[in-house]
């Protein structure tokens, strides 16, 4: 039988709050110098310390929802999911899974695809964006486990898409565009590599052409790369697919990833889904928003990724030019400059990412850089005439070439130029020459 799969992703930001959620400890898990030094009784939760609400994190999350296309709701309600982990040491984590910050929602993948086939599946629905608490970070060594609580409070936004993900590729682009919206936003630095982002698969496979749910999922825990995301999906789509093809009946289940045999593995089974005995968490009242203040906080966002894509294809660059442009905001404000300085938007792109001598430097620097070379250049027909002659005499086969057509000939001769120069000839007013003498 051919089978397709069918995959939902959870996709975990850590909040760049300046605190964590719920007590004022400095939020930098990553950067603290030492083990447990940002904690206090609430996030090392000590018996009797009482939460508080922390207002920036609650923006922040309505603020990526909305940019998710998510209905921002007018209400929470923290609850308590209770389970137990030696990095949780209160037995339960203060989540929003059932009155969460946003329902609905949408990322649209169109752009992704060359062939605008009507088959593939553009818009990845989401279910939820909803807010709770990170929890502590455990470390094993020796056979012992060492815990650390300077992650534990953190801020966390959990986005939970619907099963509607086909392809391994859609996966990887449906997390690379929720990356560049919450970098975009500034609500998250969303760095795999220091466990800002974090990712979650549910994983089932079916029979091409069937419409209904397999009764089972596979969750695939705590992925940190899109490379390891890649390999685990595809691994686990292989072996549910073989057992499936040897009569045998797969089970919902928790699962890992072994790195180095690029294999998932059994971490626990489970025939039903946990019951985490959720229940309004009684030391955090329900909170209800004004909806006008809900309207600024979502409506005022900044260009969103989607708007800026279509505006950088609209100037005519590449792909990768675009890709690098998206990703990295401080050169694409030095682009934005160079053009509203008059530069092409192709020259604006070669100078902010290729010309290494320009890495690192200001847009007005750059500027004055390109003026600077652009008024040492040699442009004018007598000073660029008699050399070019002397480089065509030079060249016979070359000139031949150029006259069929060949434009890698054209490049050698204006190279020649260059160099009998020492590079102060300007090549375009030098390709309009060559071009003249030999037509």
């Amino acid at each position: 039988m051919e089978y397709e799969f069918v995959l939902g992703l959870e996709v975990h930001l850590q909040l760049n709050t300046k605190t964590k959620i719920f007590c004022w400890c400095k939020n930098d898990p990553f950067y603290a110098k030492e083990p447990n030094i940002n904690v206090c009784p609430v996030c090392l939760g000590l018996p009797g310390a009482l939460p508080v609400l922390n207002k920036e994190a609650v923006n922040k999350s309505q603020q990526m929802a909305a940019a998710l296309n998510s209905e921002v709701q007018g209400k929470i309600i923290f609850e308590r999911k209770n389970y137990f982990y030696p990095d949780l040491p209160k037995g339960y984590q203060i989540t929003c899974p059932h009155y969460p910050i946003g329902k609905a929602g949408a990322v649209d993948l169109t752009y992704f695809y060359d062939d605008k086939s009507s088959e593939k599946n553009h818009i990845i629905r989401l279910r939820e964006v909803h807010l709770e608490e990170d929890t502590a970070k455990s470390m094993h060594k020796n056979d012992k486990t060492y815990i650390d609580f300077n992650k534990s409070g953190v801020p966390l936004l959990e986005i939970v898409s619907e099963p509607d993900i086909r392809s391994v590729d859609d996966a990887v682009e449906f997390c690379k565009e929720i990356q560049r919206i919450a970098r975009t936003l500034e609500v998250s630095e969303a760095d795999m590599e220091k466990g800002n982002m974090r990712l979650e698969a549910n994983v089932s496979v079916r029979v091409k052409g069937d419409t209904k749910l397999p009764d089972y999922r596979v969750e695939l825990k705590n992925i940190n790369s899109y490379g390891f995301m890649k390999k685990a999906v595809s691994y686990e789509l292989r072996r549910q697919v073989l057992v499936l093809e040897n009569g045998e009946k797969l089970h919902q289940e928790t699962r890992g990833f072994n790195e180095s045999t690029g294999e998932t593995f059994v971490q626990r089974s489970k025939e039903e889904a946990d019951d985490y005995r959720y229940f309004p968490e009684p030391d955090i009242p329900p909170f209800e928003f004004d909806l006008g203040e809900t309207r600024n906080i979502t409506t005022l966002l900044p260009e969103l990724p989607k708007k800026m894509r279509a505006d950088l294809q609209k100037d005519g660059l590449n792909t990768q030019y675009v890709n690098i442009l998206l990703e990295n905001s401080e050169l694409r404000r030095k682009y934005k400059e160079l053009i509203s300085a008059g530069y092409s938007s192709s020259e604006s792109a070669k100078c902010v990412i290729n010309v290494s001598k320009y890495k690192g430097l200001s847009a007005d620097k750059i500027i004055n850089e390109e003026k600077s070379k652009s008024s040492s250049l040699l442009e004018s027909d007598n000073d660029l005439s008699p050399i070019i002659d002397a480089v065509l005499k030079e060249n016979p086969e070359a000139v031949e070439d150029v006259k069929k057509g060949n434009e890698n000939a054209i490049k050698f001769l204006i190279g020649n130029v260059m160099r009998r120069t020492s590079g102060k000839a300007d090549p375009r007013k030098t390709s309009k020459l060559i071009r003249k003498k030999l037509s």
